[in-house]
């Protein structure tokens, strides 16, 4: 069970603002319900959830979808199978339930197979995730507990030299999206090699009929870890777009307490440089972000980072994210502090630093637009039990 409350501050000159929502918050309670069942090498899996909100921002939402429908944020996602159903969407009330998980999987000595709704997290990035193809987490997302289910296909088999190899299929279907490819499947390939100094992963895709390669490597500098990703994507429609990334991470001690602290940068292949408003964003790009695999609109951003346990059981998580070519910022962090065995306590600011026409500080809607989208100012608290 979480229970949330949310403050939220859009600023001047927004969409938000021109519809009266300039502050606005919520209360959210979220119900997770899981359940499982082993009988010899076969596992059922299967998990519900429940989401309800109520406050403004519900009526904030509402609004926007009416006004800016291109602007909206919508729960549904191209799963092959719709597991979503809305139960309100009413004022300032708002509530849905969803099968999250329900799969079939099969673990025999050295091969692991699974059919269903499920999570899967692939590659090594700390804030970004570009070789995670299948509903990644946002770059400073706040609740990580969980990944949202696809429904999948997904296998694995075991090498004797510590090596993996997995597969998976994805189905997707269209529903209101305008994606031309949207509703083809995703079909990967993926790796982990170990070598005597340097561990490797590859990955070769179609993903929705773009071939996508990648390759990454990771190993220890003076103490440090680090690793490195290149995925160039061949487009369908022509051309080859290439993230990278690369990351440094280091455990110590800070006024006496443990930390580790993280630096990393990312090219984004897909991203825009120089000056642009959201109506200038390029086809690619646009696509990657309605489909949930990307979430910024810029080149390079370097980002920095740390964990640091004030005491063992309160835990401080800053995250910086610096947009190299206009110079904005977002700034989160986050305190977790453990209550029980069962329970936490976590709360939560983001904030954003930048000029108007910049990507964290607010892009024009269009060139000649007097609105401008923005990262919204957010503080939260919530409280999570398990039983």
């Amino acid at each position: 069970i979480k229970l949330d409350a949310i403050a939220y501050d859009a600023g001047a000159d927004t969409p938000e603002a021109s519809l009266g929502y300039t502050h606005s918050s919520e209360l959210a309670a979220q119900i997770r319900l899981d359940v499982t069942q082993d009988i010899a090498a076969w596992k059922f899996a299967a998990a519900w959830q429940l989401d309800a909100r109520h406050g403004s921002a519900v009526q904030r939402d509402a609004a926007i979808a009416a006004s800016y429908p291109a602007l909206a944020v919508s729960d549904s996602d191209d799963s092959y199978w719709d597991l979503t159903h809305e139960l309100t969407n009413s004022g300032k009330n708002q509530a849905s339930q969803r099968l999250d998980r329900l799969n079939l999987s099969y673990s025999g000595t050295a091969f692991v197979a699974r059919l269903g709704r499920q999570a899967l997290t692939w590659g090594s990035g700390q804030v970004f995730h570009p070789m995670d193809l299948v509903n990644p987490f946002q770059p400073v997302a706040t609740d990580t507990v969980y990944k949202r289910g696809t429904d999948m296909l997904y296998g694995q088999w075991l090498l004797n030299n510590g090596a993996d190899i997995q597969f998976v299929i994805v189905p997707h279907k269209l529903r209101t999206s305008t994606d031309a490819n949207g509703g083809k499947p995703t079909q990967a390939l993926f790796a982990n090699l170990p070598g005597t100094r340097l561990q490797w992963t590859l990955l070769l895709a179609n993903d929705r009929a773009d071939s996508v390669f990648g390759v990454g490597a990771s190993g220890a500098l003076a103490g440090a870890s680090w690793n490195v990703e290149v995925i160039p994507t061949r487009l369908d429609a022509g051309g080859t777009r290439t993230s990278w990334l690369l990351n440094i991470s280091q455990a110590g001690s800070l006024l006496q307490r443990n930390v580790t602290g993280f630096a990393e940068f990312y090219h984004n292949g897909f991203g825009e440089s120089g000056t642009y408003a959201v109506a200038q964003l390029n086809r690619d790009l646009e696509t990657r972000l309605a489909r949930g695999q990307l979430f910024v609109t810029g080149k390079d951003y370097l980002c920095l980072g740390a964990s640091w346990e004030l005491t063992p059981l309160l835990q401080l998580l800053p995250t910086l994210i610096v947009n190299l070519h206009d110079h904005s910022a977002l700034f989160d962090t986050q305190l977790s502090r453990s209550l029980s065995n069962n329970v936490s306590l976590k709360a939560g600011l983001r904030l954003a630093v930048g000029g108007q026409g910049t990507e964290f500080g607010g892009l024009r809607l269009a060139p000649t637009s007097n609105l401008h989208l923005a990262q919204t100012t957010q503080a939260f608290i919530r409280v999570e039990a398990y039983f």
